[in-house]
């Protein structure tokens, strides 16, 4: 074979070299790079799941304290209406009481059947005898109607 048979041979040879060499690296990088894009896929899809799982967690849990907030409140709600209804009644017996008091106190100053408001003096009768009430201060106590002016029991 006459040497530039030998050396186009030669030439062809590492073109085809050069090129087989070229289109081996071309697929490698591709293949590296599908790779990457696959890793980086997986990982993102990853992440993903985890800020999906994590947003999960976190709306359970904002909705578990919902809820404790709702039962607290609610809870607060029966405290103050039960204490509201305590004090309405126990109010409602202190009025009572002093209504009772005032009562006492008005029938203090009536006339019973055995005494009379005769000229603006209270007097007792006993049977046929007749006397002057007197009060506190040993002067006789006055009235009007059937109301004397100061307590008489």
């Amino acid at each position: 074979m006459p040497l530039s048979w030998k050396i186009g041979t030669v030439v062809a040879s590492l073109l085809v070299a050069v090129l087989v060499w070229n289109g081996l690296s071309q697929y490698l990088a591709a293949r590296q790079a599908d790779e990457i894009t696959r890793d980086s896929a997986r990982a993102a899809a990853l992440e993903a799941q985890q800020a999906q799982a994590h947003a999960q967690q976190y709306r359970a849990q904002l909705a578990a304290d919902l809820k404790q907030q709702r039962e607290d409140l609610s809870n607060t709600y029966q405290q103050v209406n039960e204490q509201a209804r305590q004090y309405q009644a126990e109010q409602t017996i202190r009025q009572e009481k002093q209504r009772q008091e005032e009562l006492a106190a008005q029938a203090s100053y009536r006339l019973d059947r055995n005494q009379q408001c005769i000229d603006g003096t209270v007097i007792n009768h006993s049977g046929s005898s007749f006397t002057q009430a007197v009060g506190k201060d040993g002067q006789p106590i006055p009235c009007t109607g059937d109301l004397a002016t100061e307590p008489l029991r």
